[in-house]
C-alpha cells in the first residue's frame, strides 16, 4: 500500500513554483507513495492545472479567492485574519487524511500547519523552502517557526545555505529543483518556428516582479540596441510592474523592439523560437526560467544571484555577470554575433539539464529523505 504524503502550498496562479511541483507529482507512478495536493486559498487555474495529473488528490482548505499579486502588506493582513480558522482546518484535515508525511512549501503554509507539526507526532512535518532568505526573512522568529519540522530542506545550495543559521544543529536537506526534459524537448518538436535570420531575439520569463529586475534588463538591452538595432527582447510574464515596465520602455526609445506578450501558459515554444535568454533577478530558491531555457538548448546570460548562477558554469553554458549598469552588453553581443557560440553554449546548458537537473533526480531527492523520515518513525 502506497504512503500517504500531503504537499501544503499557498498558490499563486500557475508560475514556477507551481509548474515545479506539478512535475514531481507527474513523475510519481503511485506505487509508492500518493500524493495529495493542499491549496490554502481557492485557486482555479492553478486547480485546473494540477487536474491534468490523473493519480493526484488535490483539497482547497479555506473557500477565498486570493489575490495571484497581492501586495505584501495586504498578503500579510490576510493570513493573521485567518490564520486561527488555516490552523484549525489543517489540523483537522492532516489528523483525518491517513498521511505519514507532510511537506509544507513556504511561510504561509508553515503557518497554517505549525500547530499540526507540533500535535500530529504520528505524522512526519517538512518545510521546503522555495526562495533565498533575505535579512528581513533571517529574523529569529523564523527559528520558532521551523522549530517542530522534522526536517527542513532548499530547492538549491543557495537556498539550503540561507536556512542553516536558523535550523538546530544547521542540518539542512537540499532538495534541488528538476525538469521534465524529455517532456520539454518532445513538447519543442511540435513549436512552429518563425525563423527570422535578420533579427536575434533576446527572451526573458518571469513575474513581472520588482525583485525579477527586468528593469534592469530594459537599461541593459537599450545599450545593446545602441550597436546592434537587429535584437528584440521578448518580456515573457504578468504582474503589478508591467505598467511601469511599459513606460520605462517607452522612455528609452526601445517600446518597438520590446514585446510584452504577458503569461504564456506554455512557454516552450516561446523558448524555442528565441536566440539568447536573459535573466536579471536579484534571488531566486531555484530559476525554474533558467532551468527550461537550458533544457531548450538556449544560451544564458544572467546576472550573479543566489539560485539562479549555481545552474550554470560560467562561458560553458551562459555567461554570468555582475549586477552593474553594461555588465550585460559584452555578453549579449558576442552571443548576437556569434551563432555558432549559442548553440554550443546552448547544447552544453542542455546536457547540463540532462545530467544535475532532470525530474528523475529531483523525486530521487524527495524518495530519499521520506525513507529517512520514514525510517526514524
Amino acid at each position: 500500500m502506497p504512503v500517504s504524503i500531503a504537499h501544503v502550498l499557498r498558490t499563486y496562479g500557475v508560475h514556477g513554483g507551481e509548474r515545479q511541483l506539478a512535475r514531481l507529482f507527474a513523475a510519481e507512478d503511485g506505487a509508492h507513495y500518493q500524493n495529495t495536493f493542499y491549496s490554502l486559498y481557492d485557486n482555479p487555474d492553478c486547480t485546473a492545472y494540477f487536474g491534468r495529473i490523473p493519480q493526484l488528490r488535490q483539497r482547497r482548505v479555506f473557500p477565498l479567492k486570493a489575490p495571484v499579486f497581492p501586495s505584501l502588506r495586504s498578503e500579510m493582513l490576510v493570513l493573521l485574519a485567518l490564520l486561527p480558522i488555516l490552523q484549525l482546518q489543517m489540523l483537522w484535515l492532516l489528523a483525518t487524511g491517513g498521511h505519514r508525511i507532510c511537506v509544507v512549501h513556504g511561510v504561509q503554509a508553515a503557518a497554517a500547519c505549525w500547530p499540526a507539526a507540533w500535535l500530529l507526532r504520528g505524522i512526519k512535518f517538512v518545510y521546503v523552502h522555495r526562495g533565498t532568505k533575505s535579512e528581513a526573512g533571517s529574523h529569529p522568529v523564523f527559528r520558532l517557526l521551523y522549530r517542530p519540522f522534522d526536517a527542513v530542506a532548499g530547492v538549491s545550495v543557495a537556498t539550503a545555505d540561507s536556512l542553516r543559521s536558523l535550523v538546530r544543529g544547521g542540518d539542512v536537506v537540499t532538495l534541488e529543483n528538476g525538469i521534465d526534459w524529455q517532456a520539454f524537448v518532445a513538447a519543442a518538436e511540435r513549436c512552429e518556428r518563425t525563423p527570422e535570420p535578420t533579427i536575434v531575439k533576446l527572451i526573458s520569463s518571469a513575474r513581472l516582479l520588482k525583485h525579477k529586475a527586468q528593469a534592469f534588463l530594459l537599461d541593459e538591452f537599450a545599450c545593446v540596441l545602441q550597436q546592434r538595432p537587429n535584437a528584440e527582447l521578448i518580456v515573457a510574464g504578468d504582474g503589478p510592474e508591467h505598467q511601469n515596465l511599459v513606460n520605462q520602455a517607452a522612455e528609452l526609445g526601445i517600446n518597438g523592439q520590446v514585446r510584452f506578450i504577458g503569461h504564456v501558459p506554455d512557454i516552450t515554444c516561446r523558448l524555442i523560437d528565441s536566440d539568447i535568454f536573459v535573466h536579471a533577478s536579484e534571488v531566486e530558491g531555484m530559476s525554474n526560467a533558467v532551468l527550461e531555457a537550458m533544457t531548450l538548448g538556449l544560451p544564458s546570460v544572467v546576472v550573479d544571484a543566489p539560485g539562479v548562477s549555481e545552474c550554470h558554469r560560467e562561458s560553458e553554458t551562459g555567461f554570468i555577470v555582475e549586477r552593474r549598469p553594461g555588465a550585460m552588453v559584452g555578453p549579449l553581443l558576442t552571443l548576437i554575433d556569434d551563432a555558432d557560440l549559442r548553440r554550443k553554449l546552448g547544447n552544453a546548458a542542455r546536457r547540463r539539464v540532462e545530467r544535475e537537473y532532470s525530474i528523475e533526480a529531483n523525486v530521487a531527492r524527495y524518495h530519499a529523505l521520506y525513507r529517512r523520515l520514514l525510517a526514524d518513525a
